[in-house]
């Protein structure tokens, strides 16, 4: 029944471009419902732990799971925090000063490196939202920006796979002790060079790219409006890159350094504003709430799996049918291009027991990040701009799922070269 109940839930968030009901919706009822029912019929539930089964009590395992979880929403918090911190003094305005020039070629390689670079620290949902606004600011011809939009979502997709907090589920590896920063760059970061690198190498021959583009360069005033942006965006950037650090050196938690980063952040915007004093409510208020309760109700949901050792078994049977963990992710690389990678690698976590830094976890950053490439439907940059543009899915299908495998099977034969 409690299989029954999250596979329904599940539908319901894959198809939610279909349904109209918001995927917050069947995250949070799939978790209550999961978990009621467990407790309910008293259903037995279990911890592995150090390779030991133990049995436990539903209430104080949702308790432990609860904290789990509780370690990446409080990790947004903080970053969506800092985030709108930036956007509140124009620092993401401040970057369109960076893509001047005078080809349309140059102008999509600028896009594509800006947004590899920048979702590996801001995360690539915000990296996309952040480029598709100056894009608007920039090329107003509707079919024109369209391929640009459709190299972003490649780019920040692939740039989010190497960085600790570039993407929400390289956040859950690393948060879940699957993985470490320094091995997670040191292994990916190649491979997502190469699937942005040929992707935008490919899109750049064609056509639509040849000719000339007109950026203009701000005027006097502007420019000065916008030192305030660039100083706070080089201090939020900054500050996020620091979560890693004190992690690795100190052993601070991601969630607590995130929240350090946060205070430091607010203290400096309090002695650099003197005249305008900055809210806290104003910050919170722009928060993207839903996205939170949706990440708690997936977490709890795929747990209420992983307490039944329903993912156990699957586990040994994936093991005992694949011919090797290999395949595995290459083929839920594919399957992240359709249904939401935030639920798959929750349970791939609960899945497999490889040790911290095993290449099964390197492998499934990558693949989970530009697998959803793939497809519009496939990753939360790419739900965004379909949102943001109105984008066609079909037309998405035909002139740019194409160039994104492409990147993909390239980045992916480097992972197996290694």
């Amino acid at each position: 029944m409690v299989t029954l109940i999250f596979i329904i839930g599940y539908l319901f968030i894959a198809l939610e471009n279909y349904t109209s009901l918001n995927k917050v919706i069947p995250s949070i009822l799939m978790a209550v419902l999961c978990w009621s029912l467990i407790m309910f019929f008293h259903l037995p539930v279990y911890e592995l732990h150090q390779n030991l089964i133990i049995k436990k009590d539903p209430k104080s395992l949702l308790l432990f799971h609860l904290g789990k979880a509780s370690e990446i929403v409080f990790f947004l918090i903080g970053a969506m925090s800092i985030i709108s911190i930036i956007e509140k003094f124009s620092g993401f305005d401040a970057l369109k000063e960076i893509f001047y020039t005078n080809t349309k070629r140059k102008f999509l390689w600028k896009i594509s490196i800006s947004s590899f670079l920048l979702s590996a620290i801001i995360d690539n949902l915000t990296a996309t939202m952040v480029l598709i606004s100056l894009l608007r600011k920039t090329i107003y011809n509707y079919k024109e920006r369209l391929y640009y939009i459709g190299i972003v979502i490649i780019s920040a997709n692939a740039g989010g796979v190497w960085s600790p907090i570039g993407d929400i589920t390289t956040t859950m590896l690393w948060i879940s002790n699957k993985v470490t920063a320094f091995r997670l760059l040191q292994i990916v970061f190649i491979p997502s060079i190469l699937c942005m690198f040929i992707s935008t190498l490919i899109i750049s021959l064609t056509p639509s790219f040849n000719g000339v583009i007109q950026i203009n360069k701000s005027n006097l005033s502007i420019k000065k409006n916008l030192k305030t942006g660039f100083f706070m965006l080089k201090m939020g950037l900054v500050l996020m890159l620091l979560v890693p650090l004190l992690k690795t050196i100190i052993g601070l938690p991601p969630y607590m350094g995130m929240m350090f980063s946060l205070g430091i952040l607010l203290v400096i915007v309090r002695l650099y504003n003197n005249k305008q004093i900055l809210y806290v409510d104003d910050i919170f208020k722009k928060l993207d709430i839903s996205s939170i309760l949706f990440f708690l109700g997936i977490l709890l949901s795929v747990s209420s799996l992983e307490s039944l050792g329903l993912l156990y078994n699957l586990s040994h049977w994936i093991n005992e049918n694949v011919y090797t963990w290999k395949i595995t992710t290459f083929i839920f690389g594919l399957i992240s291009s359709i249904i939401d990678n935030v639920p798959l690698i929750a349970a791939t976590i609960a899945m497999f027991p490889h040790k911290i830094d095993h290449n099964i976890w390197h492998f499934m950053a990558y693949v989970s990040g530009t697998g959803g490439s793939l497809l519009l439907v496939g990753s939360a940059s790419g739900v965004t701009a379909m949102g943001m543009e109105k984008i066609d899915f079909f037309w998405y299908m035909k002139k740019i799922s194409c160039v994104a495998l492409i990147g993909y099977i390239f980045g992916f034969i480097y992972l197996l070269l290694i």
